[in-house]
């Protein structure tokens, strides 16, 4: 039974009215103004990324972290052991059910690090309760789920912060504002580097195992949106090889494909041409003809970008080096930049614009064309066939089949 003021049946009913008030543009908004002090925080999803980021939020100054939620009590447990180690006491609230820990008024904001099938939801249900996001990527599994994302930060005002970190880190910063500076001459391809395509394309049901206790494991909410299916311990591990759970291009595109978007400055708009190469490469090209390559191979490290232009090129990844045509494009301008496991420039600026209210580098409507993008990208691969997409109208020119895949269906109580 759930403990707190807020009823089970009572949250869905307000998260299934969310869309009557997105589409109208009305909201009842809950408190719209920034913390004066203390930024207090939770988390929901404890596995291996929050595991990088929960002492990167500890440290920062004038932060709180009050309450952890996972479905596994392990990850929980665990999360809440950290936090509470770092302060020297026991105050540190644990829970299994996300719905718990929204109804907390103490709560400011949260981070969401929970498998990719969850963000949109959590984001949405997050924010109509009031609370400021920072959520990991992707934002969305689907086009339907971006825009809801979008829509409801405006409606009830909340700041919102995707973890694509890499938009704040020095050596990418310098990349791309050498791209946009002219002194490249006029860029024709952008490659975007993608790590494990086809990773996701299909599912694989593995042998059902005896269902734990939902104290262990709660099962039913690990799925959530997701198809139900039965139970094995390996998905928990696996989740990232499985079409229901993820969302493939969007795994690094929502990283590169994204900076590449920026160069250009077309978070507004998407490639309209989608084109497989082979199994690691796939070009996509805009209506004026730049051309964006996304492929798999052929970069020193991870995350890599590459911006070439008429008079010049530049290119740079995790390792955060910096490779020009040419030495003097650099000048002796000094790069800073930082680890993409524990980034302290992106949580930090989302902690400031939630005392000042400011728009973060990363808000959802400048991420949900990049993901769209990502989206069209993932059904052309899949299909393994080029498509032509229309970014007014969001979806691929006379196509049903591609159309059908740029939507997913999901498991009552949690559509969208």
């Amino acid at each position: 039974m759930l403990r707190s003021p807020i009823s089970r049946r009572g949250f869905l009913l307000r998260a299934a009215a969310f869309t009557t008030v997105a589409s109208t543009g009305t909201a009842a908004r809950a408190n719209p103004t920034a913390p004066s002090d203390t930024v207090t925080l939770g988390f929901i999803g404890n596995g291996g990324r929050a595991t990088q980021m929960l002492p990167v939020f500890l440290n920062q100054p004038g932060t709180r972290v009050l309450a952890v939620c996972d479905v596994v009590r392990e990850r929980r447990e665990r999360a809440k052991a950290t936090v509470d180690a770092f302060y020297g006491n026991a105050d540190c609230k644990a829970y299994r059910d996300f719905r718990d820990l929204l109804a907390r008024p103490d709560i400011d904001a949260l981070y969401i690090a929970t498998g990719d099938r969850w963000h949109a939801r959590l984001a949405i249900y997050a924010m109509q309760a009031g609370k400021d996001v920072y959520c990991e990527k992707p934002i969305s599994l689907s086009i339907r789920e971006g825009d809801a994302v979008v829509k409801a930060a405006a409606c009830y005002r909340r700041v919102y912060q995707g973890g694509v970190q890499r938009r704040t880190v020095g050596n990418f910063m310098t990349a791309m504002s050498l791209a946009r500076s002219g002194r490249l001459g006029r860029i024709h391809t952008l490659h975007a580097g993608m790590a494990g395509m086809g990773r996701s394309a299909a599912n694989h049901f593995l042998p059902e195992e005896p269902l734990p206790p939902i104290d262990e494991i709660d099962w039913d909410l690990w799925l959530g949106p997701a198809p139900w299916r039965p139970y094995s311990n390996a998905y928990l591990k696996r989740w990232h090889s499985e079409y229901d759970y993820h969302g493939d291009l969007t795994e690094w595109g929502s990283h590169t494909l994204d900076l590449c978007q920026m160069v250009l400055n077309r978070e507004h708009t998407t490639p309209v041409r989608y084109k497989p190469v082979d199994a690691t490469t796939l070009h996509a090209w805009y209506a004026d003809g730049i051309q964006i390559v996304m492929r798999q191979n052929g970069f020193r490290n991870s995350c890599a970008v590459r911006f070439e232009g008429d008079e010049g090129w530049v290119e740079t990844d995790d390792s955060g080096d910096i490779q020009v045509s040419s030495p003097s494009l650099l000048d002796t301008r000094a790069i800073q930049t930082e680890s993409w496991m524990r980034p302290v420039a992106h949580p930090a600026e989302f902690i400031a614009c939630v005392r000042s209210r400011q728009t973060p580098t990363a808000p959802a409507d400048a991420l949900h064309i990049t993901h769209v993008a990502c989206h069209a990208a993932t059904v052309a691969y899949h299909l393994n066939r080029e498509l032509t997409f229309d970014p007014a109208a969001l979806m691929f020119v006379k196509d049903a089949e591609a159309n059908r895949l740029l939507h997913r269906s999901n498991r009552a109580p949690w559509s969208i």
